[in-house]
């Protein structure tokens, strides 16, 4: 089979993939959906009287949104990610999937097609759903704006219940907006290289990896930096957002090579 790209044939492969790959999808994000649900009622019903009554700290009612949101969400991506390709760990599924009448350069779009794009984009659209749900009802109770006296005088409007999407992020947040992506390289890369348990292996072998890295780091920071002192005034990395921006730009850079690996690890197993 050829490598070249074909639109009909990828459109093709889409809706076909969509056969195997949906149940496990649909059951995720289920799964997902509700989980999602359940810490929102249970922190809400659990200070409905507070509420109710005007007596509750409204600033952190809804402290627990951020937290969920990234962890549940990593988690979310890698899952999915690593069962996209799983059944090439079975000989019986390996030799039908391999046989499909389509080019691997097809079959590893359609993958980061559902992986990233469905898969990441479902998420948001839910946690939002959901969370625009609750917050709506929260906000009926009239405690979410409040009128406050700034430091210069001036009156502040402060909104204590905003929605989620409209949040004001750390500037340092967006950096780590590829993470997602990143998480998605390395675990489908791990869902073909591996025969058997793709998840686990690929996240023991990444807490591994990371924790030689950041030993390694440490140990080489101290022994450098060991009886000397620096100067980071007027300093190019003394702007934390330039660190941020380096982090970033190295997680796009492994985001592509993991890629790549994993393209050519599934080129590997055409029959």
């Amino acid at each position: 089979m050829s490598n070249l790209f074909n639109s009909t044939r990828f459109f093709g492969l889409i809706r076909r993939q969509w056969i195997g790959f949906g149940r496990i999808y649909l059951m995720s994000i289920g799964i997902m959906a509700g989980v999602i649900f359940g810490f929102y009622a249970v922190n809400i019903g659990s200070n409905y009287d507070s509420m109710k009554h005007n007596f509750f700290p409204v600033h952190s009612l809804l402290n627990f949104r951020a937290p969920l949101f990234c962890i549940l969400g990593l988690f979310f991506v890698t899952v999915i990610s690593s069962s996209y390709f799983a059944d090439l760990g079975r000989k019986t599924r390996a030799i039908f999937e391999l046989m499909i009448p389509a080019s691997q350069l097809e079959k590893f779009v359609v993958g980061i097609f559902y992986t990233v794009i469905v898969s990441i984009g479902s998420y948001l659209l839910i946690y939002y759903v959901i969370d625009f749900a609750f917050v709506s009802y929260v906000r009926s109770f009239g405690l979410a704006v409040k009128t406050e006296v700034g430091v210069n005088g001036n009156q502040v409007t402060v909104d204590d219940w905003p929605y989620f999407f409209k949040v004001d992020y750390p500037r340092a947040a967006y950096y780590f907006c590829l993470l997602p992506l990143l998480l998605n390289a390395i675990f489908l890369m791990g869902s073909i290289i591996f025969q058997s348990y793709q998840y686990i292996k690929t996240a023991v072998a990444l807490v591994v990896y990371c924790v030689v890295w950041m030993s390694l780091f440490v140990f080489l920071m101290k022994t450098l930096t060991e009886n000397t002192t620096g100067n980071m005034e007027n300093n190019y990395w003394s702007d934390s957002n330039h660190i941020f921006g380096l982090i970033a730009a190295a997680g796009a850079l492994l985001t592509l090579i993991f890629w790549f690996i994993a393209f050519l690890r599934l080129k590997e197993k055409e029959i």
